[in-house]
């Protein structure tokens, strides 16, 4: 028997437009956001692309760092080249979960297979933005959380946690 495929769920913070990058970096600082990352991400394996990988800057501690790449070559010590999902989803140890961390062509390659969203809804406009989330269509997700937060001392911008569970196909509502 085969086992089932693990979950994958992706991660992402994205303006009114679905931004999520300015010269491959964050083009915003949100303490709470960052904290949810790691919270959410700490203990799985997470995938991302090499130039997100390059824009971290090390090994994110306590996850497996998987990076997609034609190369064969990782950034940093402590991840590891894949050349596929598939591949990357055949490494997980028994892990449940794969964390889809960025950037823009890997939550695009993986959207069709994910089934969590974990998305910051940060309310702002990045004049500029050379880098969006993939657009999808809301209703074959639903809204299981979400979490407001004001702007303030901390956080230049409001913004929202919104966790999604893709809907299974027969529950999707038309549009």
């Amino acid at each position: 028997m085969t086992p089932p495929r693990p979950d994958i769920a992706i991660i992402a913070a994205l303006d009114r437009t679905g931004a999520i990058g300015l010269d491959n970096d964050l083009p915003w600082r949100l303490p709470d956001d960052l904290k949810r990352f790691k919270a959410l991400t700490t203990g799985h394996a997470v995938l991302m692309g090499r130039k997100t990988a390059e824009s971290l800057g090390r090994a994110l501690p306590n996850r497996r760092n998987l990076v997609l790449t034609r190369s064969g070559r990782v950034p940093f010590d402590g991840m590891q080249a894949v050349a596929s999902v598939d591949e990357a989803l055949s490494l997980l140890d028994g892990d449940d979960t794969l964390m889809v961390i960025g950037g823009a062509e890997i939550y695009e390659l993986t959207l069709p297979l994910a089934t969590r969203l974990h998305l910051t809804h940060v309310n702002t406009f990045v004049g500029g933005a050379d880098t969006f989330f993939p657009l999808f269509d809301e209703s074959q997700w639903q809204a299981t959380h979400r979490e407001a937060h004001p702007a303030d001392e901390r956080h230049e911008f409001a913004f929202e946690f919104v966790d999604y569970e893709r809907l299974a196909s027969d529950d999707a509502a038309p549009r």
